[in-house]
């Protein structure tokens, strides 16, 4: 089952006890609690602390390093090390909300502490290292390459992509971008054939950039690219809200004095603030949707005891009125039964008298017959006038 613990927690843990002993009750082993560790930068004891402990000698606990930007404060133990989504219950929504999002560290400070070890950030033109991503970009231009080469008939669709100086140029800014990233952690990552979508991922969060021709904007807030001389190599690069949104979180550009490359530090700064940024955001929406989400829940709860409080007096209604249309069929019934025996007992009057000519015998069978016909519908006869009063106290 996996356990959702906050880093000063898991830190904690791992220094009070055994990483073996520990990873028990995680339902994993202790190696999987180290890397569990290592993903949040949550130090654990060396080889050989737990022994010099126990025989009194004396051992350093290293401290629980800030957390890097982006980086949950809540660690995930035996989920396998995928990122997880959190089903609340319902128990757990309605319960006490959690203590709003807290950050002790100023945004400024994060910044100061990115700048410090990102350092300064440039794009030379000879480049002596391509970082994994681009080096891949380029071994597949060098097979298109290679096949326009071999083959007979040339095609543009299997020309090589990265050739032009725009392109070039291109390569190399995110080449100082991608290799500034990994100072923080940062995990590059191209997609699409001409490299059109970038993201940088800094542990759980996924920063998109895009980098490429500035664009025009025409009416109605939409923008194209511009349309391009043969010489030019602007470039324009942004920092977007998302790789499907339109709206970027802010770019740079080409200008006449001051390329693109100039600002690289600044860019690097911004692309891994972003990261961090994204989680405090994502906190404080999380802690927003949890206040929200409880109260539409109090409200459901409230909605269906008024629909629950509403059904009840209805039924109630309900019962109420049958005892009552009881009451009156109870009524007519008795009325008919004293109508049956007035008529039983003028019947036999008018035989004593000789008004009729029907002999004892047939009277009496007959008399029987009517009266419990009476009986059987008089409700003071047969007592079932009380199962009303017995509906009410069931209910």
């Amino acid at each position: 089952m996996a356990e959702r613990l906050k880093r000063q927690e898991l830190y904690q843990l791992v220094w009070s006890q055994p990483m073996k002993t520990l990873a028990v009750r995680f339902g994993i082993s202790d190696v999987a609690l180290k890397k569990t560790c290592a993903r949040a930068a949550v130090p654990v004891p060396g080889r050989g602390h737990w022994a010099k402990k126990e025989a009194g000698k004396r051992v350093v606990q290293a401290n629980l390093p800030t957390r890097p930007p982006g980086m949950d404060d809540e660690v995930l133990v035996g989920g396998g090390g995928h990122y997880w989504y959190r089903n609340w219950t319902q128990e757990e929504l309605l319960g006490p909300l959690p203590v709003a999002p807290a950050f002790s560290e100023p945004i400024e400070s994060v910044r100061d502490r990115i700048a410090k070890t990102v350092g300064k950030v440039t794009a030379p033109r000879n480049v002596k290292a391509w970082h994994p991503v681009i080096s891949r970009l380029l071994a597949k231009d060098e097979e298109r390459r290679e096949k326009q080469r071999s083959s007979r008939y040339s095609f543009s669709w299997d020309a090589p992509l990265f050739d032009s100086p725009f392109e070039r140029r291109r390569l190399r800014i995110l080449n100082s971008l991608f290799l500034a990233a990994v100072r923080m952690d940062g995990k590059p990552e191209i997609r699409g054939r001409e490299a059109e979508e970038i993201y940088i991922s800094f542990h759980q969060r996924h920063v998109a950039i895009s980098l490429d021709r500035p664009k025009t904007r025409k009416g109605r807030g939409r923008t194209l690219p511009r349309n391009p001389g043969p010489d030019d190599k602007s470039l324009r690069l942004a920092i977007r809200d998302s790789m499907r949104a339109d709206t970027d979180r802010m770019s740079w550009q080409d200008e006449d004095e001051k390329p693109l490359e100039h600002h690289l530090t600044e860019i690097t700064i911004e692309i891994v603030l972003t990261a961090e940024r994204q989680y405090r955001e994502g906190a404080v929406r999380q802690h927003q949707w949890r206040i929200e989400r409880k109260a539409q829940l109090e409200e459901e709860v409230r909605q269906r005891r008024l629909e629950a409080e509403r059904a009840e007096r209805e039924r109630r209604a309900q019962l109420e009125q049958a005892r009552v249309d009881r009451l009156l069929s109870d009524a007519d019934a008795f009325k008919q039964a004293s109508v049956i025996r007035s008529y039983v007992d003028k019947v036999r009057s008018a035989v004593e008298r000789g008004e009729v000519d029907l002999s004892e015998a047939d009277i009496a069978r007959w008399a029987e017959w009517a009266v419990a016909q009476a009986n059987r519908i008089d409700p003071l006869a047969n007592r079932k006038f009380l199962d009303a009063m017995k509906d009410r106290d069931d209910d």
